[in-house]
């Protein structure tokens, strides 16, 4: 029968692979690495691209989003129009409902908690009232919200916990409920915990607790503008389910009209929307329906490029690892000529014999992907840890589920037939005449196999090209990004941050705090200055406007936006930022002073060129005759600020002491030591201020900004262990064909020395034939290397993606490697007995 059939074949392909140790444990190391790499990727790929939200029905679910002009003040999470103003949410939410079935609206926000524990700093959401009824959330204890949780603006203190956080801080305590905790300065009670797998509506960030939207004044006292009845404040992220059997297309059509409504009827004059051609532009914006069964797109946008470009080398480095077993099994396939031979000869069938090679093959695969999935588990804990501490990335795995285990197999079984059917069918075409005749000492092997063999190490050598030139692309980006002029000095500087307004204070006493703590760090030992810093650097955080410049002319339609920050005096010394004219700023320049700024070498060039600045002025915003004006009063060396790729643009300085709240500062204390040694002496003396105020984000700037370039520098070393792998899986499988080579032609070779030839003839032989084989692979590999890296330029900082370098070094560098995998066949043989190898048969 069929299944006595096959547990034969399963008994005979054990023995077998038992018979050859060495051979059984090359392949299955070369499987677990190839298969365990692709499996892990493929997780990590699965959880942050491809996995849907936990909730009923995700494929519903779709993001709201307005490309545009929007006037006003902005908060984005990165998604360009993404955000809108509460009002509109509302008229939205009541006016779309004949395709929608809810429109739900979310807000991240930092939370300073206290209260039935020590105080801490976590992450939190502010969402509507119909939150979890959208979604499809149900709580594991207590209640989640309703409509009746989102009346009016502040009438609603009470707080869901997501199941982590009730499980972390409370242990699990099932009476939980109906506590208060201190949220930002404002007692919240606690009515319910979400369900256990829900961790908010954006994969990479795990909101700790739930508040009611109507709460934004309250709990993030000093941000986001007008909140909830201003127009003209866009902060607010919607997402929406379709009712069913209604299509995205469909609905974001059927919406237009009511959309367009909404915004003619907005306060135009109170947007400063004055031009008819601004007017027009704003009043013809559409309102697109991305899909949302991922939820907010953030880390899906930011981690695809990386993500697909890993995936492809690992899948390159699975099939080197084939190749290389192909060679084996070819190999193995000709010690066995006779034995198929004979087999054949006694009657079996060409397919049954074929079907038992595959038999040993599936088997050493399954075997190798049992040991891949060690592989897969290891390499994923790491990076998913690697992805919290560097990326702030969580709520990822590093289990394998069910999803992964099927990929695992499939791949398992897929590489059983790459590398096992093309040599079993080669090993089961034998001439059964020659093969009986053949005595089995000797080494001997058709030329079609040993045309397959050189052809599959040209493969291999030929795919790690491009690994490598992807290796070494990724290399040279990132060397160029650590060697990047920032415009500043970071070395020896701690930085730290406070957010004293969440805990109430007013912005004059925020002020003062941030004044006494600056003074105070400044007077420990070693401290050489003090910088604060409204937005910090190197966090991919930025606040930015228009701006009007004094005698400038603006041209129609022309960008007038500048990046800002708002800073403390010293602030520019602290940071080592060269001032190039005029002054800093001073303990006099406050809110009751005359309003300044200091502005950067971009902005002076753009609208003052060829005049000096200071003293000039500059509107914020496009309205000279409406909008405030401010007094340049210095001019500073240009300077990166969002991240270490961040290319120079115009840049506004302005003091703390004159802005309206300040929310979060982020202190940057320069030293002449250790800036890690000042780091408990910090925290004590804002504790000595404010022991209920938490200091967070505590680390050197040097570490700031190494964790800003954390995704290249996991791409390259992942790149670079892939590419170093499969250079060794290619050297030994160029070793294994020429030693073969010269097992097949020890005959021929003594002769030659018989006749007079020199061993440094018989070793330039050997070295010839293998370099031509590394040659083949090499040219084809550079020139599909060519073809493909243009596909990397994104993920590339000042590198061309046809780097002349790389392209040279490459070649270069697996010459070397052909060489030297090479030379020890070549060595033995320029080392053969002419005696001995005439016998040798």
């Amino acid at each position: 029968t069929a299944m006595m059939t096959t547990w034969m074949d399963v008994r005979y392909g054990v023995r077998m692979l038992a018979k050859s140790p060495g051979f059984t444990a090359i392949a299955i190391l070369t499987l677990a690495l190839g298969i365990g790499a692709n499996t892990a990727i493929f997780s990590l790929t699965d959880q942050i691209l491809l996995r849907y939200l936990p909730v009923p029905h995700p494929e519903q679910l779709v993001n709201l989003r307005s490309p545009g002009p929007t006037h006003g003040h902005t908060w984005s999470d990165g998604v360009e129009g993404s955000s809108f103003s509460y009002p509109m949410y509302k008229d939205l939410r009541t006016q779309t409902m004949q395709v929608f079935s809810g429109l739900l609206a979310t807000y991240p926000a930092g939370l300073d908690v206290s209260g039935q524990g020590e105080a801490e700093r976590i992450q939190g959401d502010l969402v509507s009232g119909n939150y979890f009824e959208v979604l499809g959330v149900r709580p594991a204890l207590g209640r989640v919200f309703s409509m009746a949780d989102e009346t009016a603006p502040g009438a609603n203190p009470v707080v869901v916990l997501s199941h982590g956080y009730w499980m972390q801080r409370f242990g699990g305590d099932g009476n939980v409920l109906n506590k208060s905790l201190d949220v930002n300065g404002t007692s919240l009670t606690i009515v319910g915990v979400a369900q256990d797998g829900f961790d908010g509506v954006q994969i990479g960030y795990r909101p700790e607790m739930f508040i009611p939207i109507t709460m934004k004044a309250q709990t993030t006292y000093g941000y986001g503008g007008g909140g909830l009845q201003d127009r003209t404040d866009h902060w607010v992220q919607i997402l929406g389910r379709l009712k069913p059997g209604i299509a995205a297309a469909r609905a974001q059509a059927a919406i237009q009209p009511q959309y367009h409504a909404i915004l003619a009827s907005a306060d135009l004059p109170a947007m400063k929307i004055s031009s008819q051609e601004d007017q027009q532009r704003f009043l013809a914006k559409q309102i697109l329906l991305d899909p949302g069964a991922q939820g907010r797109p953030i880390l899906q946008q930011d981690a695809k490029g990386p993500l697909i470009t890993l995936s492809g080398m690992v899948g390159l480095v699975l099939l080197i690892a084939c190749a290389n077993i192909a060679s084996l099994f070819a190999a193995r396939g000709e010690g066995r000529q006779r034995e198929i031979a004979v087999r054949l000869a006694l009657g079996a069938g060409r397919w049954r014999l074929v079907r038992q090679l595959l038999t040993e093959g599936l088997l050493l695969s399954l075997i190798g992907g049992g040991c891949g999935l060690l592989v897969a588990t290891w390499m994923l804990e790491f990076l998913v840890r690697s992805l919290k501490s560097g990326a702030q990335v969580l709520g990822l795995e590093s289990n394998l589920d069910y999803r992964v285990l099927v990929f695992a197999l499939c791949v398992t079984i897929l590489s059983a037939l790459l590398f096992a059917l093309a040599p079993a069918l080669r090993a089961t075409h034998a001439d059964l005449q020659s093969a009986l005749k053949e005595q089995g000492t000797s080494v001997t092997g058709s030329a079609e196999s040993v045309r397959l063999r050189k052809w599959l190490i040209v493969s291999q050598v030929g795919l790690t090209a491009v690994l490598l030139v992807f290796s070494g692309l990724f290399v040279q980006s990132l060397l160029r990004l650590n060697h990047a002029d920032l415009g500043m000095n970071t070395d020896h500087v701690l930085q730290f941050s406070v957010a004293p307004e969440l805990n109430r204070y007013t912005p004059q006493q925020s002020v003062e705090l941030v004044d006494r703590i600056r003074e105070g760090v400044g007077a420990l030992p070693g401290v050489r200055s003090v910088g604060v810093a409204v937005i910090p650097i190197f966090q991919d955080d930025d606040s930015g406007g228009d701006i009007t410049p004094e005698g400038y002319m603006v041209r129609p339609n022309e960008d007038t936006h500048c990046m800002r920050n708002w800073i403390s005096p010293g602030y520019f010394s602290a940071m080592g930022i060269p001032l190039m004219s005029g002054r800093e700023f001073t303990a006099a320049d406050r809110d009751s002073s005359p309003k300044v700024t200091v502005i950067n070498e971009k902005l002076a060039q753009k609208y003052f060129h060829g005049r000096n600045p200071i003293g000039l002025h500059i509107v914020l915003g496009s309205n000279a005759a409406k909008d405030p004006s401010v007094e340049i009063v210095g001019v500073v060396q240009n300077s990166k600020h969002e991240d270490v790729r961040d290319t120079i643009s115009p840049y506004l300085y302005f003091p703390y002491g004159q802005k309206d709240s300040l929310g979060q500062v982020t202190f940057y204390v320069r030293t002449g030591q250790d800036p890690t040694a000042l780091a408990t002496d910090a925290r004590k003396l804002v504790e000595s201020y404010d022991e209920s105020l938490p200091v967070f984000d505590l680390k050197t700037l040097a570490e700031q900004v190494n964790e800003s370039m954390y995704e290249d520098r996991l791409v390259t070393f992942l790149s670079m262990t892939l590419g170093l792998l499969a250079a060794l899986l290619a050297a030994i499988g160029l070793y294994g064909v020429m030693a073969y080579v010269v097992a097949r032609r020890t005959h021929e070779i003594g002769i030659r020395m018989a006749l007079g030839a020199q061993k440094r003839e018989v070793l330039l032989l050997v070295l010839r034939q293998g370099a031509k084989l590394a040659a083949l692979g090499i040219a084809g590999g550079i020139v599909i290397a060519l073809g493909l890296a243009r596909f990397l330029s994104s993920l590339l900082y000042g590198v061309s993606p046809s780097d002349p370098l790389t392209f040279a070094a490459v070649p270069l560098l697996l010459t070397l490697v052909a060489l030297a995998a090479c030379y020890l066949p070549a060595w033995r043989a320029m080392r053969v007995d002419p005696i001995t190898a005439l016998r040798y048969e």
